[in-house]
């Protein structure tokens, strides 16, 4: 069974005794707790093993680091980037492992200059951004410039609008007042808390497009903490991740499991 649904020590008699119920105390992007995802996997592990998931911090990647670099939190998860490795570095937080992925959707002028709306593959669609000279917006607080740079599409540079601001919102009406293209979350988009008038989705589904999720761990954290980290890697939740969301916006799930093995 698994560790938490025991948690088990002998007593002096010999006899298995439970341990009273743990309290897990997380720090989780804000973005999985807009769909009830995170609510949902927290329902979950407690049903199976009684212990207390409580969110102590949760919003923007630095929000969620400050808070894990404060002490008092026993796990935590964002997406995977420099900000993660360097929690890592500083033996802030071990034990790093991805458990799930979200993704991006090229959105772009609702008149498609590019011609790549429809498209499934987001290689083929920024090749056509190239060749048709239009403009993209790469931005990197959203992790976009990585996943433009994993496509290996060679973007000259006089079609590169350079953004640097975290708000979406921003990233859209950059998009917007330059005519151009640009990567933005799926899911905020898609559910309609993301969006600017004339700027449309062109472009989703691509595995290539997805970004992983990493979840560690504080050092000297409580057994239940390193157990939640294992649990959300595990076959059930992943199946679990598997299936969340599908068809409330689209075919696909909200979120994507990972390859464990």
């Amino acid at each position: 069974m698994r560790v938490l649904l025991g948690l088990l020590v002998v007593a002096c008699h010999g006899e298995p005794t439970a341990l009273p119920p743990t309290t897990v105390r997380c720090a989780v992007i804000g973005g999985m707790l807009e769909t009830g995802f995170w609510q949902g996997l927290a329902e979950r592990y407690q049903r199976l093993t009684g212990n207390k998931v409580e969110l102590v911090a949760t919003g923007p990647k630095d929000v969620v680091v400050t808070a894990f670099r404060k002490g008092g939190v026993d796990l935590v998860t964002f997406h995977a980037s420099d900000a993660f490795v360097n929690l890592v570095a500083d033996g802030v937080a071990v034990d790093p492992e991805p458990w799930a992925r979200n993704d991006l959707v090229i959105v772009g002028p609702a008149d498609d200059p590019a011609h790549i709306r429809g498209e499934r593959d987001a290689v083929a669609a920024v090749q056509k951004i190239v060749d048709t000279k239009q403009s993209l917006v790469i931005h990197a607080s959203m992790g976009a410039d990585g996943v433009l740079h994993d496509l290996g599409v060679k973007i000259p540079a006089e079609q590169m609008v350079v953004f640097g601001g975290e708000n979406q919102h921003a990233i859209l009406d950059r998009a917007a007042e330059a005519h151009a293209y640009t990567l933005v979350g799926r899911i905020p988009f898609v559910d309609g808390k993301l969006h600017h008038d004339g700027i449309e989705l062109m472009v989703r589904g691509d595995p290539r497009l997805r970004r992983p999720y990493l979840v560690a761990t504080a050092p000297h954290s409580t057994p239940a903490a390193r157990d939640l980290a294992r649990w959300l890697r595990s076959p059930e939740t992943q199946q679990w991740i598997a299936a969340y969301g599908k068809g409330r916006f689209d075919p696909d799930p909200l979120f994507f499991p990972v390859e464990v093995r």
